[in-house]
């Protein structure tokens, strides 16, 4: 908590801090003045998961329809950062990220 608002604290800078469990962090942690601003983030839609998967495969923008049914498919909810996980391990071909897609849909 230094870092944040004590001695060693600085001026002018942001500091994201993220969590899965909101409920569980100290009230003296995210008490105002430390946090400010408190953002959910959610699931990924639709047009992020399009998104994302364009900034990985931009080259091929007709396969991003064929990756978006198949998560919505599955009827399972999935963040931005395991579908960014996903594509990193899978950066060099968009065809085997699809074929890959239940790797992600059984971790969430």
């Amino acid at each position: 908590m230094n870092a944040l608002d004590g001695v060693v604290s600085t001026e002018e800078r942001i500091i994201f801090m993220t969590t899965n469990h909101l409920d569980r962090l100290d009230p003296a942690l995210i008490r105002p003045g430390r946090i400010d601003v408190k953002q959910y983030l959610g699931y990924a839609t639709p047009y992020q998961i399009r998104e994302l998967f364009l900034k990985f495969y931009g080259d091929y923008p007709e396969l991003a329809q064929e990756f978006i049914d198949a998560i919505l498919k599955s009827n399972i909810q999935i963040s931005t950062a395991t579908l960014q996980g996903h594509f990193v391990r899978n950066w060099d071909s968009p065809k085997i990220a699809i074929k890959k897609v239940n790797e992600i849909l059984n971790q969430s």
